[in-house]
């Protein structure tokens, strides 16, 4: 069976034609662009921290006790029945200040006493004093022996004497009468009282408790102090005269204070130095007994400052990356903490130095290009009445 071969259509080769003219020029445009769009997205945007220099104060933190300015325990000054107490705890009272009573019939009747004897004294030693007086004349004129003239000034003598006892056992009566009345040694808060009217005390048991003979308890608390106790570490940052500041459990305001006594010794135990720093407490707010935080603020210190989102790897080796000719270049840097948000480089980068920081920095390997971007918290920190958007719209 013979087949005939059919023509091609001039106008479908024509097509055919067009279309092998086409296909080469679109494959080679979708490669430039795919090849352009990966170059793009290996690109890692970034943001700049500036290494600054600031003045950083970094406060010794001590922690204690409110003393108060004097504390005494007061007993009966003379032995007898307490009876009467004329303070309660929490009572203010002034210096001098009557507070309790020692019962002081029998010293008012020992004074009596001693007073008649001080006048029968008195008057003996005069009679001497005229009975020699006399003997003196008589001697003079040649009436009286040197022996009678001797007797006669041994009597006087004799009589200034037993006048000098009696005025000085009067005198003691007199004191111990006074001292059955025991008065504030200063203007303070009576805070314990151990003893109520009725019980005999004595002197001698030294007056330092209610079985030691105290009777009660006086502070002087208008001045009181916070006794902390600071790492030994840190004694060479402060001195004498620092200032500070004492945050008080259940007080919920600080005071402003500073160093007015750094104790000699050291703890050999806690390996820690007692700092004691005044408070003015003229409305007694603050108690003694509460703990107290204090902060001691040394002179502050220049150090370099970056933003801690700028920094990478582990606490055992620290590293940064910088912006150089558009790629990213690792630097090994040495830092101490200052705060949550920064950190003090102590090496691997100076002043004005920029790392390189933002949600993309994780992706970021030696030599990957970076393309630099305006921080958006940046643009909230301009001056005030400057439009956040102008820095962003002037790019």
């Amino acid at each position: 069976m013979l087949f005939r071969t059919r023509p091609f259509p001039t106008r479908a080769a024509g097509f055919l034609m067009a279309a092998l003219a086409v296909l080469p020029l679109t494959g080679c445009g979708e490669d430039e662009q795919a090849s352009g769009e990966e170059q793009a997205a290996e690109t890692v945007a970034v943001f700049e921290r500036p290494v600054t220099r600031e003045e950083l104060m970094e406060p010794v933190i001590g922690t204690g006790t409110i003393a108060a300015h004097k504390t005494t325990q007061l007993g009966p000054r003379v032995d007898g029945i307490i009876e009467e107490v004329m303070v309660w705890v929490g009572d203010r009272v002034k210096k001098d200040q009557p507070l309790f009573r020692t019962r002081d019939t029998e010293w008012k009747l020992r004074v009596s006493e001693l007073e008649n004897q001080v006048q029968l004294a008195t008057a003996e030693s005069g009679n001497m004093q005229k009975a020699f007086n006399r003997a003196s004349e008589l001697h003079a004129k040649g009436f009286v022996s040197n022996g009678k003239l001797d007797d006669a000034r041994a009597a006087r003598d004799t009589a200034n004497a037993k006048l000098g006892i009696a005025k000085a056992q009067l005198a003691a009566a007199q004191q111990a009468l006074d001292d059955c009345v025991v008065t504030a040694p200063f203007d303070g808060v009576i805070t314990r009282l151990d003893v109520n009217e009725g019980k005999f005390m004595a002197t001698r048991s030294g007056g330092m408790g209610p079985a030691q003979g105290g009777v009660l308890e006086i502070m002087k608390i208008d001045i009181v102090a916070a006794i902390v106790n600071v790492p030994e570490i840190h004694l060479s940052k402060f001195k004498v005269g620092t200032k500070g500041k004492i945050f008080l459990d259940g007080i919920d305001k600080s005071y402003d204070s500073y160093v007015i006594i750094i104790n000699d010794r050291i703890d050999p135990v806690t390996r820690a130095v007692e700092v004691r720093l005044p408070i003015a407490n003229d409305d007694y707010a603050v108690k003694p007994g509460l703990f107290a935080r204090a902060e001691i603020y040394p002179e502050p210190r220049a150090v370099l400052a970056l933003d801690r989102s700028a920094l990478m790897g582990t606490e055992a080796a620290r590293y940064v990356y910088v912006n150089e000719n558009g790629h990213a270049k690792r630097v090994n840097v040495t830092v101490r903490q200052i705060d949550a948000t920064r950190v003090e480089v102590l090496s691997g980068l100076k002043e004005g130095d920029k790392a390189l920081a933002g949600p993309n920095a994780a992706l970021l390997l030696e030599g990957t290009p970076v393309r630099i971007e305006t921080d958006p918290p940046a643009t909230q920190t301009l001056a005030k009445g400057v439009p956040a958007d102008s820095t962003t719209s002037a790019q």
